[in-house]
């Protein structure tokens, strides 16, 4: 029996409404201040705005983690699950990693994470919850397009996420 395509009961609630609390959750990183992001990598005592944001990370990566694990048994998500296991490798680098003080990093991670989600809303809306055996082909095609163009952006953002690890990589080796 085929499964069906539909997110919203077992796992993200309402996919819409996750894409964008995760998002929030990004967004609200970026007003944690250098000396906070330094204070999670050092031992001692820890003040409440370095708990919360330690938090904050903490309850993204758990989330994408939970998500692996439903998208890793649902063969619906094949095409699109490795796409997902890099992404959510490059947010853990990006929220993980001592960069204190370039917004590109966190702006990035919201871009990964966001445009994943919506090419997901935009398959459970195509697909109307069938799976992707049943689906009509004019619907395939229009999501192969829709997955196409997220292909592009998320070649862009692998090369930034390079570029950006490469610039951490020559400031690092001037310390």
């Amino acid at each position: 029996m085929e499964q069906a395509l539909d997110f919203d009961d077992g796992v993200f609630g309402n996919i819409h409404e996750y894409n964008q609390l995760i998002t929030g959750l990004f967004e609200t990183l970026k007003s944690v201040t250098a000396e906070t992001f330094w204070n999670m990598h050092v031992d001692g005592k820890k003040g409440l705005s370095t708990i919360i944001a330690m938090e904050i990370i903490d309850l993204i990566l758990d989330s994408y983690s939970e998500i692996a694990e439903c998208f890793y048994a649902n063969e619906n998500i094949a095409q699109e699950y490795p796409y997902f296991v890099e992404i959510r490798e490059m947010i853990e680098c990006l929220l993980s990693d001592h960069f204190y003080d370039n917004e590109r990093y966190l702006n990035l991670a919201v871009n990964l994470s966001s445009d994943f989600f919506t090419l997901l809303e935009v398959k459970v809306l195509l697909f109307e919850g069938k799976g992707v055996l049943s689906v009509a082909d004019d619907v395939m095609d229009e999501y192969i397009n829709e997955f196409t163009k997220f292909i592009e952006k998320f070649n862009n953002y692998r090369d930034e996420f390079i570029e950006l690890y490469d610039e951490f990589d020559k400031f690092d080796e001037l310390e």
